[in-house]
C-alpha cells in the first residue's frame, strides 16, 4: 500500500516536470518559475529516503504526495496557458486549484509521524481534505468570470446569488478542515510520549518559520519591494524547510536539542514582534505630540523600546521556555536551587548525585568521583567502585584534569546532552564533594597518624612502667639490703654506722620517688579496670565522692585518659571550688566513653581552662566540655571514642 502510494506520487511528480519544462522550452511557460519547481525535487528524493530508511511509516508517501500536489498544480496551471489539446478545459479547472496545493501540508499534519490517530473522526477528516480542495475548487471556478481569457470560457453560467454561498460554504469547509489537521497535531501532541513530541517539535519549528516568511512576504509585497520575487523564501520553507525538518524528526529526531531551538526562536519572534508594535506606537504618539518630522521623537521612541527589549525578551524566553522547553528550565531552575542551599549551608553537596537523577529522570544514573590521592573512581561516600561495561560514560573535565564520571544508561543524544547541561549547571556541588572528600581523608590519615602514635606512647609508658619497676626498683633495693647487711657485721658504735643509715633512707627516698613516676605513666589500679581504679580515689579525698561507674572495659588509652581526667577534676575542685560533695558518672553510649564530674562548689572556672586535661583528651579524639555558672557548681563533660 506504502509502496503503491510512493510510485504514485512519483509518477504524478515525474510527469508534472515533464510538463513544465516542455511548456518553458515552448515559451509557453515561465523558466525561472520552471526551475523553482524543480526545488520539488528536494521532498520527493526525502520521501523515498524515510521510505527505505523507515518502511512502516507513513510520512514517506505523505511527504512525497505533498512535492506531488504542488508540482501537479503547477503544471495544471501551465497547461492552461497552453494551446496543448484540452487547455481550455483545462484553463478553467486551473483557475481555481490553488487549494490542492494544500492537501499535501494538511494530510501530513494528520499522519506525522506515527499514523492516523485512532478513532472514525480523523479517518474522515482524512477524506475530507482532498474533498474540501474539490469544493473550493468548483466555488472558484463558478464564481470567477472569465470575458478576459480568451482561452477560458465559463462552462456553466451560474448566478452570482447562488454561487456566493457555495463560495462561502467552500470557505468554511476549508478553514474547518484546516483546523481539525491542526487539531490533531494539538491531540497528538497532548497525549504522545516523548519521543512523540520531539518529532512534532520539528514540524512545529519549521511550519512556524513558513508562517513568518509568508508574513514578511506579504509586507515586502505590499511595500512594492522585489514583485514576485518576494515569495522566493516562502515557497523555499515550504518546499525544503518543511520536508527536511520532517525527515530529521523521523530519522534523528535528537539530533539538536529543538526545545531550546523552538523555544529561542518562539522567544525572539514574540520579542521582535512586540517590539516593533511598541516601536510604530510610540512613533505615532511622539509624532502626534512634537510632530512627525521630528527627530527627537523617532530617537526617543527608539531608546525607549530599546531599554525594554532586553528585559522583554528575558520575560518572553522564561514563560515560553514553561511552555515549550520545560523540562530543561524544570532542570536548571532544581539544580540552581539546590546549588543555591548548597551555598546558603542548607543541603549537603553530597546530595548532588540524587538530585541529578530527579532532574534529568534518571534513576540509574551514578556520580563517580576521581580520587585525590591516586586517580581512582570512588563513591560519594568515598569507597572505590568497579565500573560497569555496559554504562555510558559521562567524563567531567575541569580545564586538563578530570574530576569524575557520570554513569547512565540512555545512550541517546538528547539524554546525553541533558545530562551535560545537568552536569554544567551542578559543577559547584560537584567539586566541593570533591575537595570534601579529600580533605576528609586527609583528615582521616590524620587521626589515624595520632592514633598510631598514642598507641606507641601508651605502648612505651608500659615499657618504662616495666623497667622502672623490674629494673630500678629492684636494683636500689637490692643495694639497700646490702648496705643493711654490711651494717650489721659493723660493731656498735663504728663511725661508718650512720653514713649508712643516711645512705640507705636516701635509697628508700629514691624507691618511693621511682614508685611515684610509674604510678604517674600508668596507675598500676588500672589493672583491676577502670570501676576499681577510680573508687580509690575516694579515700584519699577529704570530701564524699559518689561514684557510678558500671563495669567497663574501655581500650588501654581510653581508660588512662578517663582515670587521668577524674583526678585532675578531683584535684581541682579541691583546690578551687570549695566543693562539699563531687559526683563521677561513667557511661557508655554508642561506642562511645562518657565521663562526668561535677561539684557543688562556686562555680566560675572559665571555659578554656584545664589546658592540659584538653589536651590529653583531644590526643584520643575526644571532646571536653566545662560548664562552670558562677554559685552553681561546676561539670566537666568528657567523651572518648572506643569499642567495648
Amino acid at each position: 500500500m506504502r509502496r503503491g502510494l510512493m510510485l504514485g506520487a512519483t509518477a504524478v511528480c515525474v510527469v508534472s516536470w515533464a510538463a513544465l519544462v516542455v511548456a518553458a522550452a515552448t515559451d509557453a511557460g515561465n523558466a525561472l518559475a520552471t526551475v523553482a519547481d524543480l526545488l520539488g525535487l528536494v521532498p520527493l528524493g526525502l520521501a523515498w529516503l524515510i521510505a527505505v530508511r523507515v518502511p512502516t511509516s507513513p510520512v514517506g508517501p505523505a511527504l512525497a504526495w505533498l512535492a506531488a500536489c504542488l508540482v501537479g498544480t503547477r503544471a495544471v496551471e501551465t497547461w492552461g496557458d497552453t494551446t496543448w489539446w484540452g487547455s481550455d478545459v483545462v484553463a478553467v479547472i486551473g483557475a481555481g486549484a490553488w487549494p490542492w496545493q494544500l492537501v499535501g501540508f494538511l494530510i501530513l499534519l494528520l499522519v506525522f509521524p506515527t499514523g492516523l490517530l485512532p478513532g472514525r473522526r480523523w479517518r474522515v477528516l482524512c477524506w475530507l481534505v482532498p474533498a474540501s480542495a474539490a469544493l473550493m475548487n468548483v466555488a472558484f471556478v463558478l464564481s470567477m468570470n472569465y470575458d478576459d481569457v480568451p482561452a477560458a470560457h465559463s462552462p456553466i453560467a451560474v448566478p452570482e446569488p447562488l454561487w456566493m454561498p457555495l463560495m462561502f460554504a467552500a470557505l468554511g469547509v476549508v478553514l474547518a478542515v484546516t483546523v481539525g489537521c491542526l487539531a490533531s497535531v494539538v491531540v497528538r501532541y497532548r497525549h504522545g510520549d516523548e519521543r512523540t513530541r520531539q518529532q512534532l517539535r520539528w514540524l512545529i519549528l519549521a511550519a512556524g518559520a513558513v508562517v513568518v516568511l509568508m508574513v514578511a512576504s506579504w509586507v515586502v509585497t505590499s511595500l512594492g519591494w522585489m514583485g514576485d520575487g518576494a515569495y522566493a523564501g516562502f515557497l523555499l520553507g515550504i518546499v525544503v524547510l518543511v520536508p527536511a525538518a520532517v525527515t530529521i524528526a523521523i530519522l534523528r529526531h535528537d539530533l539538536f536539542e529543538i526545545d531550546r531551538v523552538l523555544s529561542d526562536s518562539v522567544a525572539w519572534a514574540l520579542t521582535t514582534a512586540v517590539a516593533a508594535l511598541l516601536t510604530a506606537g510610540l512613533v505615532m504618539a511622539t509624532g502626534y505630540l512634537v510632530g512627525r518630522d521630528s527627530v527627537v521623537g523617532l530617537s526617543a521612541s527608539v531608546f525607549l523600546v530599546a531599554l525594554v527589549v532586553l528585559p522583554l525578551h528575558r520575560w518572553f524566553h522564561n514563560a515560553v521556555g514553561r511552555v515549550i522547553d520545560r523540562d530543561r528550565v524544570v532542570l536548571l531552575e532544581r539544580i540552581r536551587r539546590f546549588v543555591d542551599q548548597v551555598r546558603e549551608g542548607s543541603a549537603e553537596p553530597e546530595a548532588v548525585e540524587q538530585v541529578l537523577r530527579d532532574a534529568v529522570g534518571d534513576p540509574a544514573l551514578s556520580l563517580l568521583l576521581t580520587s585525590v590521592d591516586d586517580g581512582r573512581y570512588v563513591d560519594l561516600s568515598g569507597e572505590p567502585v568497579h565500573l560497569p561495561q555496559d554504562a555510558v560514560r559521562v567524563p567531567l573535565r575541569t580545564t586538563d584534569t578530570e574530576i569524575g564520571l557520570l554513569l547512565v544508561r540512555d545512550p541517546s543524544a538528547r539524554h546525553l546532552r541533558r545530562v551535560q547541561l545537568a552536569v554544567s549547571a551542578a559543577r559547584l556541588p560537584i567539586e566541593v564533594s570533591r575537595l570534601r572528600l579529600g580533605l576528609h581523608r586527609a583528615l582521616q590519615e590524620v587521626d589515624d597518624s595520632r592514633n598510631r602514635i598514642v598507641a606507641a606512647t601508651v605502648a612505651e609508658r608500659h615499657r618504662l612502667e616495666r623497667d622502672l619497676h623490674d629494673g630500678a626498683q629492684q636494683q636500689l633495693l637490692a643495694i639497700g639490703m646490702q648496705l643493711r647487711a654490711a651494717q650489721r657485721q659493723l660493731p656498735p658504735g663504728h663511725p661508718v654506722l650512720g653514713e649508712l643509715d643516711q645512705a640507705v633512707e636516701g635509697l628508700e627516698q629514691t624507691v618511693r620517688e621511682l614508685r611515684r613516676l610509674a604510678h604517674g605513666v600508668r596507675p598500676a589500679s588500672l589493672d583491676d579496670g577502670l570501676a576499681a581504679a577510680l573508687r580509690r580515689l575516694a579515700p584519699d579525698c577529704p570530701i564524699p565522692i559518689h561514684f557510678t561507674v558500671p563495669e567497663v572495659m574501655p581500650p588501654e588509652i581510653v581508660a588512662t585518659t578517663a582515670y587521668f581526667v577524674v583526678a585532675e577534676a578531683i584535684a581541682n575542685a579541691l583546690k578551687h571550688a570549695q566543693a562539699t560533695r563531687i559526683d563521677v558518672i561513667v557511661r557508655e553510649v554508642d561506642q562511645h566513653l562518657h565521663v562526668s564530674v561535677t561539684d557543688d562548689g562556686v562555680g566560675g572556672a572559665p571555659s578554656h581552662g584545664l589546658v592540659t586535661l584538653r589536651d590529653r583528651v583531644n590526643s584520643v579524639g575526644g571532646r571536653l566540655t566545662i560548664s562552670s555558672p558562677p554559685r552553681s557548681g561546676t561539670a566537666i563533660e568528657v567523651v572518648l571514642p572506643c569499642a567495648s
